[in-house]
């Protein structure tokens, strides 16, 4: 073998075992954030798909702001084609405006209560009985 080729088989075997370690890594931590995700627990996302921060915690409404559908005249009026006149107003007028979510009531699944537990020490005073009383 000459000098080329050896440069050469040593490069090669340098990219295949680069890739490896590459892939290894990758998924290294793509078991370490799906364990992650089974131990936070599923999102609180309600069936309106905003997170359960945008909703009342004592009405249930929901405070996020949505844009509603576009139907097929709003869409030719934003490109700038004439709308055609069917007696419902202006083009500025078909345009869809952001409004506040009809969701009335969080519907998703309700995260855990923190919960308060005393600490468990053996001096006195603790919520731990003694043997002798």
């Amino acid at each position: 073998m000459t000098g080329f080729e050896i440069v050469a088989v040593i490069l090669a075997s340098g990219f295949v075992a680069g890739g490896a370690w590459d892939r290894i890594k990758k998924m290294k931590d793509e078991r370490r954030q799906s364990r992650e995700c089974e131990l936070r627990g599923p999102d609180p996302v309600c069936g309106c798909t905003h997170h359960l921060a945008c909703h009342d915690p004592k009405e249930g409404r929901c405070y996020a702001m949505v844009q509603p559908k576009q139907t097929k005249q709003t869409k030719l009026t934003k490109l700038g084609a004439r709308p055609q006149a069917e007696g419902k107003g202006d083009a500025a007028s078909s345009i869809a405006e952001p409004r506040q979510c009809p969701c009335r009531r969080y519907a998703g699944p309700e995260p855990l209560a923190t919960l308060y537990a005393p600490e468990i020490t053996g001096e006195t005073g603790s919520a731990l009985p003694r043997g002798g009383e």
